[in-house]
């Protein structure tokens, strides 16, 4: 049975949601997938992901406790775990979320009446009131999700502990995982996300994680996402952000030791005076197989006085393939607009590629945007002044790696965090 197949049997044989709003917009999300099919799929390397027969995972499938201990940064972040996209309320640290942070599975809210989620339920997809979907990932996510977050943080509220969703996949068999993040920052608010996914399965996972974040007014957040140790995971991770009037939105995305990634961050700037940063570091050992990883990101201002700035890296060992593309797209007649694309990339070898396409759209004369791309091998003169100093040459080359990486690195502002993502890189560098 082919992946198409297998997808709409498992959608004739889905539950129905009793709230109406939520089942028409899965009932529209099914009839695009039978429309699009895999139709952009098939024009990338991500392609082989169509041979495997993937299946529903058993949801009865747990992990060992001793085993949750490791995977957490710290026992006094909120912690909410998720295995196989289900929730684990016995396991998760809630007790520090204050009572007025509204906070639910949405696999609760999914089978019963919530008027809050509804409101914002596939909000980022409407476009003069109609639902478009960018791609058949977020029409199967919305159509199969099984799980995920609904929290929304009210006005005036800094939240200083971090939430940490922390993504565990573990099936016995090749299975397809959809869940669904939703997350609401209120007006004057702060908060920090840490997202994690990890693999503990020996059978191919594909991971299809749809994310919609409101941040309002005057808000700030800050999301961080890891993606390491995917030696046998498909991941798709389907990002979208509205930003109101002075907010700042910063996503810092860390992927090694990985097979196939696509990261897809679609940003609309909905208000003056704001400010999106996004981060991206990706390394591939040189041990690994053929590995991709594709960063897309798309970023409409729909007002003046808007900052977007993009800086991505990546080293790249052996067959692995990364690709860069990034879009600004400026509504007419704006003024004070501020953008800048960097890609930067690290080659370790003779057989790994790169494509990078930054781009912005504008037909307004007053803004400043710019781009740049660097693709190159490590500098003979860099290894060779550290090997002057009494470095021998592997150490040299790995110190050289990690200067090159650390100008990302020690944006990370959470001390935990920052040490975990040098550990690993260094972990996974020649």
């Amino acid at each position: 049975m082919t992946l198409k197949e297998k997808i709409l049997f498992l959608l004739k044989n889905k539950e129905k949601s009793p709230n109406k709003y939520l089942e028409s917009l899965i009932t529209k999300s099914i009839v695009c997938f039978k429309k699009i099919g895999f139709t952009e799929l098939k024009k990338t390397c991500f392609k082989s992901v169509l041979n495997y027969d993937f299946d529903l995972p058993n949801i009865k499938n747990d992990i060992e406790s001793s085993l949750l201990k490791k995977l957490s940064f710290n026992n006094k972040f909120i912690s909410l775990y998720f295995i196989n996209g289900v929730f684990k309320s016995k396991l998760s640290n809630l007790c520090q979320l204050k009572q007025y942070i509204k906070f639910y599975s949405l696999n609760n809210c999914l089978f019963n009446q919530k008027p809050q989620l509804t409101k914002y339920f596939c909000n980022t997809l409407l476009y003069k009131d109609k639902l478009c979907f960018p791609n058949s990932f977020i029409a199967i996510n919305i159509a199969l999700t099984t799980d995920g977050i609904f929290i929304k943080i009210p006005k005036n509220t800094n939240l200083k502990i971090p939430i940490e969703i922390i993504n565990i996949y573990s099936p016995k068999t090749s299975s397809i995982i959809n869940f669904k993040n939703i997350i609401v920052v209120g007006k004057n608010s702060n908060l920090k996300i840490i997202e994690r996914h990890i693999s503990t399965s020996k059978t191919a996972i594909f991971s299809n994680v749809f994310t919609e974040i409101f941040s309002k007014d005057q808000s700030k957040i800050e999301l961080f996402k890891l993606e390491n140790d995917l030696r046998k995971t498909y991941l798709i991770d389907n990002t979208f952000i509205k930003q109101s009037s002075k907010s700042v939105c910063k996503v810092f995305t860390f992927s090694s030791n990985l097979r196939n990634i696509i990261n897809n961050i679609t940003c609309v700037q909905v208000g003056t005076d704001t400010k999106s940063f996004f981060n991206g570091l990706s390394v591939f050992k040189k041990s690994n197989k053929i590995s991709k990883i594709y960063n897309n990101i798309f970023i409409k201002s729909l007002f003046s006085n808007s900052v977007s700035l993009q800086n991505y890296k990546g080293i790249f060992s052996k067959n692995s393939y990364g690709i860069f593309k990034s879009k600004l797209k400026i509504k007419d007649n704006l003024s004070n607009i501020k953008s800048k694309q960097i890609n930067s990339n690290l080659l370790l070898s003779n057989y790994s590629k790169v494509l990078s396409r930054p781009e912005f759209q504008t037909a307004s004369s007053k803004v400043k945007c710019s781009h740049g791309t660097n693709i190159g091998k490590l500098e003979k003169k860099t290894i060779f002044f550290f090997r002057t100093r009494g470095i021998e040459k592997k150490k040299s080359i790995k110190l050289a790696i990690l200067i090159f990486a650390n100008e990302l690195i020690k944006l990370v502002n959470l001390k935990l965090l920052k040490q975990n993502i040098r550990d690993s890189f260094k972990n996974n560098i020649i």
